[in-house]
């Protein structure tokens, strides 16, 4: 009987895994515990975390007192089977997770409003300020992407001396950076921006190159000028 009895509780515990094993992983994968994410939408995917874990703990809770030959009491029978029962409310009330929107159009907002910002304040040469930068970035819509449950914002990163475009990540900067290249005669800016392709950092294809106080639209010609009913370049 103690062996049956084990048994049905241990089929308990793998159903009500089972039940939000996958909510669960959507939900962590997309918190960024271990590195930057770009996180799904996942309907009562914190909930479902919980119960997981809880679960688990009274599941090994009970084992143990089997293992020790104590008969497991009444609240624990009962906040098992309770736990049971959430997961599955929890299975049957959330939605299918939704995947993420792409952050491509909002880092192109922040290519533009940095280069607006540049060309704003060139005079002869342009004179890069990354705190003003990173505070113009704030006021914009952040991409998206998450670290240790922290939504990642738009900040710069300067880079000085260039000949071009940064186009190859950087060590330790995350998604949602903005590499600011400034030649050398601080007469051009080169703008480019770090996105996530396939879990990876990658440099986003579109750049901006601004030159004497104007600035190309992204992906597009620095030597072709904006003018009214221009089409931008398709974000991907």
């Amino acid at each position: 009987m103690r062996v049956f009895y084990l048994l049905v509780y241990a089929g308990f515990a793998a159903l009500g895994e089972a039940l939000v094993a996958r909510p669960a992983i959507a939900w962590l994968r997309g918190s960024g515990l271990f590195r930057a994410a770009l996180p799904w939408d996942v309907p009562l995917g914190a909930w479902a975390t919980l119960l997981a874990i809880a679960l688990a703990a009274f599941t090994l809770a009970l084992s143990l007192r089997f293992a020790l030959g104590f008969r497991a009491r009444v609240p624990l029978h009962a906040a098992f089977l309770g736990l049971l029962a959430l997961c599955i409310a929890v299975r049957g009330t959330a939605g299918e997770p939704v995947p993420p929107a792409d952050p491509t159009s909002r880092l192109l907002d922040g290519l533009r409003t940095v280069a607006a910002e540049l060309d704003a304040r060139y005079a002869g040469r342009y004179l890069v300020d990354a705190l003003a930068l990173d505070q113009q970035l704030a006021r914009l819509a952040p991409p998206g992407f998450r670290l240790r449950f922290r939504l990642l914002p738009l900040r710069v990163h300067v880079l000085g001396n260039a000949s071009g475009p940064q186009l190859t990540p950087l060590a330790f900067d995350e998604p949602g950076t903005l590499y600011v290249a400034l030649a050398a005669d601080a007469r051009r800016v080169w703008l480019s921006a770090l996105t996530l392709e396939a879990g990876a950092p990658t440099v986003l294809r579109q750049t901006v190159q601004a030159t004497a106080g104007t600035h190309s639209l992204p992906g597009r010609d620095a030597l072709v000028p904006a003018y009214p009913g221009m089409h931008r370049a398709k974000d991907r």
